[in-house]
């Protein structure tokens, strides 16, 4: 499982891209986001890219705050969220 950092911005998102990558690549297509309290738009172009990658990706956990910004931004429909219950 890839898990997220609590941080994901514009400052990390290359080693949080590279290091998720290598993941996938390795055969993992499940992403734990629990951790994730602290982020900007680049967790979406990060995600997008895994999902690129990896099309059966699934993202589990996901801060209601991450589902709203990709509603913003139109792509609810490109990503497999399951939302942290509240």
């Amino acid at each position: 499982m890839i898990t997220l950092p609590a941080i994901v911005n514009h400052q990390n998102a290359i080693a949080v891209r590279r290091d998720g990558l290598k993941q996938i690549k390795g055969g993992e297509h499940q992403v734990d986001g629990s951790a994730l309290t602290d982020f900007d738009s680049s967790i979406l172009a990060i995600i997008l890219e895994w999902r690129r990658v990896a099309p059966n990706l699934v993202v589990t956990k996901v801060p209601a705050k991450l589902s709203v910004l990709a509603r913003v931004y139109g792509l609810t429909e490109l990503f497999n969220f399951q939302e942290v219950s509240i």
